[in-house]
């Protein structure tokens, strides 16, 4: 068995099945997060024609005079994929990612599953398996007509037909000409939910996202008059599709700005041969969330998000907690329940 952690994997995605990844795996997607701190990396194990394939970042830093590391998926969704069925190697190839970070001064890492792959079956071998929150996807393997009336809540659909009424238009921007509208309303709509600096991005990201995912488009509402009320960036790689993220005025969120760009988003990603489109979840794990319940006005098909926690040194690790812990008692309540505390 073939280990080793490269920057550039996109040649081993290359010979996955369609049904077996998504963009979140690409060296492209994972590199938007990169910062001076951390870097795009990929555990790839392989066997034969067998490969496992693990990107994340990986972040160096030092505590009491030692180096150490650590790693987290990027925004959104990750963890490992693998090209086959068998259960022996994906067992083997785990373990040999916990043995090279237990080798190389890893304390800890943290994973966000794919909800849509299910990609944490077996990964309790060798860390800690939560189930984190519900997501909702919208099955489009059928036709629109299909997805209003059986998938489509009654209500939603009213909201929908109002906003259409109201003369609302929505715009496919595949070359991103109304980038600066949606900035500025994503911006805003972080501002108003006191949003963590994690949710917010500098100009190089969206450029970086313009260029290097060239499977996705601005979906822009328009209101009677042409202005821009709603925007979101829409993802899509074979037949996933992604609600990635989203901005909107609230001062016109009477007119549902929101639900008729998400289903004029659905039949667009259809046109672009997605069979499942995924909005993602709500901003908590509560079912009564009120994004998530948002969320499933569109579909009754739920999946279930999953997050892993490794930790390679415990000693280390509860060392490092304990003492930023100490030396930041006004973060410590907030951020306890994330793994990586300490980098905050």
């Amino acid at each position: 068995m073939q280990v080793e952690i490269l920057t550039h994997w996109n040649k081993f995605l290359d010979s996955f099945p369609m049904e077996m990844k998504d963009v979140y795996f690409t060296e492209e997607y994972v590199k938007l997060y990169e910062s001076d701190s951390e870097q795009a990396e990929c555990f790839v194990c392989r066997e034969g024609d067998k490969i496992l394939l693990f990107p994340f970042l990986a972040r160096s830093f030092e505590y009491n005079g030692k180096q150490y590391k650590d790693f987290e998926t990027a925004y959104g969704y990750g963890g490992p994929i693998y090209n086959g069925r068998d259960a022996d190697f994906l067992n083997l190839a785990l373990s040999a990612l916990k043995a090279y970070c237990n080798e190389n001064d890893y304390v800890a890492g943290f994973v966000r599953f794919h909800p849509l792959l299910q990609n944490q079956e077996g990964f309790d071998a060798v860390g800690r398996v939560l189930a984190e929150r519900k997501t909702v996807a919208i099955n489009l393997n059928q036709t629109m007509d299909e997805v209003w009336a059986n998938e489509i809540h009654s209500k939603n659909r009213n909201v929908i037909r109002k906003a259409e009424k109201a003369g609302c238009r929505f715009v496919v921007d595949d070359n991103y000409e109304h980038l600066g509208d949606f900035i500025r309303l994503y911006d805003s709509t972080m501002d108003k939910l006191s949003a963590d600096g994690f949710y917010y991005f500098d100009d190089d990201y969206y450029q970086q996202l313009v260029k290097g995912i060239p499977n996705s488009f601005l979906g822009c509402v328009e209101d009677a008059e042409g202005q821009i009320i709603s925007s979101a960036i829409f993802m899509y790689s074979g037949t996933y599709g992604h609600y990635h993220l989203s901005g909107s005025d609230k001062s016109q969120l009477s007119l549902s700005p929101n639900n008729f760009m998400l289903w004029e988003a659905a039949k667009e990603l259809q046109k672009r041969g997605v069979k499942r489109f995924h909005l993602g979840g709500g901003t908590t794990s509560n079912e009564d969330d009120s994004l998530f319940k948002f969320k499933s006005k569109f579909s009754k098909d739920t999946c279930q998000f999953y997050i892993g926690k490794l930790v390679f040194n415990p000693s280390a690790y509860d060392a490092i907690c304990a003492d930023w812990e100490q030396r930041n008692p006004d973060k410590a309540e907030h951020y306890k329940h994330h793994l990586l505390k300490y980098k905050y």
